[in-house]
């Protein structure tokens, strides 16, 4: 990814200068470690990144713990009704990204 590192922090200056595929990738990896965390998912398993959240356990309280986490590294609102519908990695990633060019 052209200059932003794999980490579970963002760097929202950085994102909105990543074009989209990159910055999509960008919230895929930070959106599925964070996840990994939230959902206390052994290291040998992975978040699938094509499945719908709820498959994965996502439920209302995750939902609501992952929108505090969005919020706090994006410094945006990110409405919760995103992480509740049958959205997928990225699916929610996509639409992270347009939220970043909207604020």
């Amino acid at each position: 990814m052209s200059g932003i590192p794999a980490t579970t922090a963002l760097n929202l200056g950085a994102l909105r200068d990543t074009s989209g595929d990159d910055r999509r990738q960008a919230f895929e990896t930070f959106l599925c470690q964070n996840l990994a965390r939230h959902l206390d998912i052994p290291p040998a398993h992975r978040i699938a990144r094509n499945r719908p959240l709820y498959t994965q356990g996502i439920d209302s309280l995750t939902a609501l713990t992952l929108q505090r986490t969005l919020e706090a590294a994006l410094n945006i609102p990110v409405p919760a009704h995103h992480l509740l519908r049958e959205q997928s990695v990225g699916e929610l990633a996509a639409t992270l990204s347009e939220l970043v060019d909207r604020s």
